[in-house]
């Protein structure tokens, strides 16, 4: 065959898979992104329990067990559930640099991916909406999804209706949360080079750039008062390096400071799927734990104890309802 006829035939095959990946993320666009099913009551979380940060996940029951076990200097981060809650992506130090990573809620198939691996994994698997949020009324989901090949952050109804998309940027837009009144979502973005963090109303307007540092500034959270913004920040040092810098701010980006060793924090708030309880964070007794109340504020409770620290915990969305 000459170059030129097999150059054709390459251009085909590169044709056809474009139009075949094109229908397939057409089809996924059309579903319902609301997970449905019976909310799991398991949370995943990510601990220094073992001197080094990995994912863990706690059951109904409290039972924890670990959902990826480090090597010598390494370290994983921030799980994050697609909406079907059969996987667990998280950012890992596996491969000699932060990159992305995916465990199942078992433990099995944990696995590092290159950006491109993991984005083929994603598009694969149909698993193109992922860390859903539902905010403090309940009424609304938000969401990080690939649905446009690129990671961008959605709102829609609890219902799935009036579906939007808040940010629209080559960047990668993600770990968004939620203000305790619902008015405000923070989420980290790399529009500009590094990682810095933003906030937007619901319904996408008065975008804010709240840090402009030269290292990434991520996965903000809200105290449960509203008044201040807890964040990981790599201006300082990195998170390879295993050292978990944590910064406040106020909501409008002024005062930011590095957490000190007076400074109380208690919030990162995620609702449950059925909007019966909260999960929260705070170091109120020490080190940080994690909490859970009822939605309405009542039968506090902490649900990790120890001599380290349990952070970001995140909602397993729900459990598959049977055939």
């Amino acid at each position: 065959m000459s170059k030129r006829g097999l150059l054709g035939v390459v251009g085909l095959a590169l044709a056809a898979l474009l139009a075949v990946g094109g229908f397939f993320v057409w089809q996924q666009m059309q579903g319902n992104p609301i997970p449905a099913g019976t909310p799991s009551g398991e949370l995943a979380f990510m601990s220094n329990r073992s001197g080094k940060w990995e994912l863990y996940l706690i059951d109904t029951q409290g039972q924890i067990v670990s959902l990826t076990a480090p090597g010598d200097d390494v370290h994983d981060y921030f799980p994050s559930w697609s909406f079907s809650g059969d996987m667990v992506n998280f950012l890992t130090s596996r491969a000699g640099e932060m990159g992305p990573g995916q465990v199942r809620p078992d433990g099995s198939e944990l696995r590092t991916l290159g950006i491109t691996e993991a984005v083929m994994s994603v598009f694969l698997a149909g698993r193109l909406d992922w860390d859903p949020a539902w905010s403090p009324d309940g009424q609304r989901l938000g969401w990080a999804s690939l649905r446009d090949l690129n990671l961008e952050i959605y709102v829609a109804g609890a219902d799935g209706s009036d579906q939007r998309r808040l940010t629209n940027d080559p960047g990668r837009d993600w770990f968004l949360s939620w203000s305790p009144d619902g008015t405000r979502i923070t989420f980290s973005s790399d529009r500009d080079g590094v990682e810095n963090i933003y906030a937007i109303d619901p319904d996408g307007e008065n975008m804010q750039q709240l840090t402009d540092s030269p290292g990434n500034d991520l996965r903000p959270v809200w105290s449960l008062d509203g008044e201040t913004l807890l964040f990981v920040s790599e201006r300082d040092v990195s998170l390879t390096t295993g050292q978990l810098d944590l910064f406040l701010m106020n909501p409008d980006g002024s005062d930011q400071r590095r957490f000190g060793p007076d400074d109380v924090f208690s919030g990162g708030a995620v609702h449950s799927a059925d909007g019966q309880q909260i999960a929260y964070i705070s170091n109120e007794e020490g080190g940080w734990n994690i909490y859970v109340m009822d939605a309405d504020g009542s039968n506090v409770r902490r649900i990790t104890d120890g001599d380290h620290d349990d952070l970001f915990p995140v909602w397993r969305p729900l459990v598959p309802d049977a055939d």
